[in-house]
């Protein structure tokens, strides 16, 4: 089984952080709130292992240049929905109207391809090559558990990375990045560890 050391994870976690950084930027910049991306832990799962989503949504991010794979990103649904309520023009405190829909989802949709596409932006200063993600897919449908989808991982263990997301007053909650080894292994060859 693929997987790596815990001195590559720890410069993951460094990369993560430095990368997230940018994003926090970018979600600031879009919602009109302080937000900041801290803290980031790093864990090896094996492909075997099940995730408790605790009623997340699930926003999977292709590369599509510089790097070859998919991420996947975690985020609590009343989170997103804060986020939705900031991207549509509300003050994100009374979020009880809102659902998981079309509008709803179109501007999490927006507000995830801003942080990725910054991720992305800085990965490529990192590794020295440039780097595109294709627009995020959000899949709203997990609840409780679910096993690491096959895509993800390819017969490997994956890498999650776990941050600490705080936006103003209004979240401080946990943003989960999901990388198969795959997509670590490349960034480590180019940070020649």
């Amino acid at each position: 089984m693929e997987s790596i050391t815990k001195e590559q994870a720890d410069v993951i976690g460094e990369i993560a952080n430095i990368c997230t950084g940018t994003a926090a930027t970018a979600l600031s910049l879009i919602i009109n709130c302080p937000t900041n991306i801290t803290t980031p832990k790093v864990e090896i799962l094996s492909q075997e292992e099940n995730l408790v989503s605790d009623d997340r949504i699930l926003v999977k991010v292709p590369y599509t240049k510089g790097i070859d794979g998919t991420n996947l990103m975690m985020l609590h649904i009343e989170d997103a929905l804060i986020i939705a309520s900031l991207m549509m023009g509300g003050d994100g405190r009374d979020i009880s109207g809102l659902e998981l829909n079309d509008l709803t989802l179109s501007a999490i949709s927006e507000a995830m391809n801003q942080m990725c596409g910054s991720i992305a932006t800085c990965m490529a200063s990192l590794i020295g090559r440039p780097t595109d993600i294709g627009y995020p897919l959000i899949n709203s449908k997990f609840r409780k558990s679910f096993e690491i989808p096959e895509e993800l991982c390819n017969g490997t263990d994956i890498v999650k990375v776990t941050l600490r997301l705080i936006v103003d007053d209004l979240i401080d909650s946990a943003l989960i990045q999901l990388y198969p080894i795959s997509i670590v292994k490349q960034i480590l060859k180019q940070e020649d560890l």
